[in-house]
């Protein structure tokens, strides 16, 4: 084999980045870090005000009326919060394409079920 029919072939095979296959997959990648920074962002500002109001019902206060304000804002934050993050944990995109391979593998075993069965009861 001839090594000048190597090293063209090498050369010819690299590219620009934009050039490459890889190009959009890292750019869907970047992307996704920015929403995984952006959620981690808002992870740590919601537990930031679940351990405020751990604080404020913990410690005794002299205003009581502005304690229990803000403790119910910090509670709805919270709720809130969890709310969100149980949302994120579970979606329909994550349960949708086990829930459709279940019905269609369940629908498909009780197919043949019933075809079994009128085959050997039809006898």
């Amino acid at each position: 084999m001839n090594p000048g029919h190597r090293r063209k072939r090498f050369h010819s095979q690299r590219g620009a980045l934009g050039d490459t296959p890889e190009a959009p997959r890292l750019t869907e990648l970047m992307q996704q870090l920015e929403g995984l920074e952006a959620r981690l962002q808002q992870l740590k500002a919601g537990v930031a005000n679940l351990v405020q109001l751990q604080q404020l019902q913990d410690a005794p206060s002299a205003d009581a009326q502005r304690s229990a304000e803000e403790i119910a804002r910090l509670q709805e934050t919270a709720d809130n919060f969890e709310l969100e993050l149980a949302s994120r944990v579970i979606s329909w995109q994550h349960l949708q394409e086990p829930f459709w391979q279940a019905v269609r593998f369940g629908g498909l075993g009780l197919l043949i079920g019933w075809g079994l069965a009128w085959f050997i009861y039809a006898r």
